[in-house]
């Protein structure tokens, strides 16, 4: 394997993504392509509204995929970044293609089974279209133990 596409969205599954997307790439010697898929904003409630919303999320995506590529760079990985807009699952799956990677590593943000069929699954479509093996990675919430 040589090249991974990492997708991120800054949620907790996301992070279980970025960190099994660098084990694998380390232990594979691959190169990481972490990428955000924004939905396309409405502009409905006027320009200054919507520039500002805009300006908002494009500092949270960019400091996202930033943290994810300075993550990579220091475990010795080559990471480059990417930010989409449009379907998520298929501005995924078709950047893959483009790139010809050979894994795509996404998160589960765990919404179980009733709820990702109501509010639709990224992953789910993802894994679905994807022309190459998808890893979908959950968050582990940490254990707390009880010191007595």
């Amino acid at each position: 394997m040589n090249a991974l596409i990492v997708a991120v969205d800054g949620s907790e599954g996301s992070r279980a993504a970025v960190d099994e997307a660098i084990a694998l790439a380390r232990d594979l010697d691959a190169t990481l392509t972490f990428v955000w898929v924004r939905k396309p904003a409405s502009s409905i409630l006027g320009h200054p509204f919507y520039d500002r919303q805009l300006s908002y999320h494009l500092r949270r995506v960019r400091h996202t995929i930033g943290d994810a590529i300075e993550r990579a760079t220091a475990a010795g990985i080559t990471a480059d970044g990417e930010i989409l807009e449009g379907d998520a699952a298929d501005e995924v799956v078709s950047l893959a293609d483009n790139r010809h990677a050979d894994l795509i590593v996404i998160g589960s943000r765990g919404h179980g089974a009733v709820a990702g069929a109501l509010l639709g699954s990224v992953s789910r479509a993802v894994v679905q279209h994807a022309h190459v093996p998808v890893l979908v990675a959950k968050h582990r919430p940490a254990v707390h133990t009880k010191v007595a």
